[in-house]
């Protein structure tokens, strides 16, 4: 089944997130700080966070709503789940909650959440208008809810850049923005539309401007692999003389993004807002 293959694919790279979790806080607190901003997060709220993996933005969320407040972070991949939790008992963050669970499936009370946040998590579900219209009636009236989604494919030149690379050597499926995966629901008002039609109100859609850092190359290609979803299952697939082709055009495709002393990789996300 497709959400079979999504909960395998983000499983096989919950250890590479944890390993990069710096680098990969660094590449989206933006979107992160702009979604918290949107959903009108505060104190004493109860959040859901759908698709939540590692526990980003779970955790902000969490010192946002602060002790009165109530945090439930979802996501089928247990591996995430996790670490998760191993960060939120790092932190001291009792009153948040991580579950293995699929947003479609789940039981989700009736008006029992202020706020609902899906950072780049709808873009993998089959059916984005049931599982909006489920969340919408777990949203107390008036409630909020945030998304976001990947801009186009031209404006995310760090992840098309081995995708291009990787297509030489393998097929790829295609990015349709039509289907689940990277690049679903990636045009300018797809998310908002999905709203409107989900019965939402006061909506509205913006980008997001974010950037990869990588020191060098080598960098780039090792977080890549270890974290790309769909994309470093592919990877590890390659043959010694398939990787060293990819990487090798991965290396010089980046090299017009070097600043200085590292590499500033461009990225674009879509987020959408609106109210229950």
């Amino acid at each position: 089944m497709a959400k079979d293959m999504v909960r395998d694919e983000w499983q096989a790279v919950a250890r590479g997130w944890r390993r990069w979790e710096p680098m990969l806080q660094s590449f989206t607190w933006p979107m992160s700080l702009r979604m918290v901003a949107a959903a009108e997060v505060g104190p004493g709220q109860r959040v859901l966070d759908v698709g939540c993996g590692m526990g980003d933005p779970t955790l902000q969320v969490a010192v946002l709503v602060g002790p009165h407040g109530r945090v439930l972070g979802i996501d089928v991949a247990e591996g995430m789940i996790a670490t998760a939790r191993e960060r939120a008992a790092a932190l001291g963050l009792a009153h948040v909650e991580f579950r293995t669970a699929d947003v479609m499936t789940m039981d989700l009370p009736a008006e029992s959440f202020d706020a609902v946040l899906g950072r780049w998590s709808l873009i993998y579900v089959a059916d984005p208008p049931a599982a909006l219209a489920r969340l919408r009636g777990a949203l107390v009236p008036g409630g909020r809810i945030a998304l976001s989604a990947w801009a186009p494919p031209e404006a995310n030149p760090w992840i098309t850049i081995p995708m291009a690379a990787l297509a030489k050597v393998r097929t790829l499926p295609p990015t349709d923005p039509a289907v689940p995966g990277a690049f679903h629901l990636s045009q300018d008002g797809a998310l908002a539309k999905a709203l409107v039609g989900a019965g939402y109100q006061a909506v509205g859609q913006e980008r997001v401007v974010l950037s990869w850092f990588a020191h060098d190359p080598d960098e780039f290609w090792a977080v890549t692999g270890d974290t790309a979803g769909p994309l470093a299952s592919l990877l590890a697939e390659l043959s010694a003389a398939e990787r060293a082709q990819v990487k090798l055009e991965v290396t010089e495709g980046i090299a017009k993004f070097r600043a200085g002393d590292v590499y500033r990789i461009p990225a674009q996300a879509q987020l959408a807002w609106g109210r229950a």
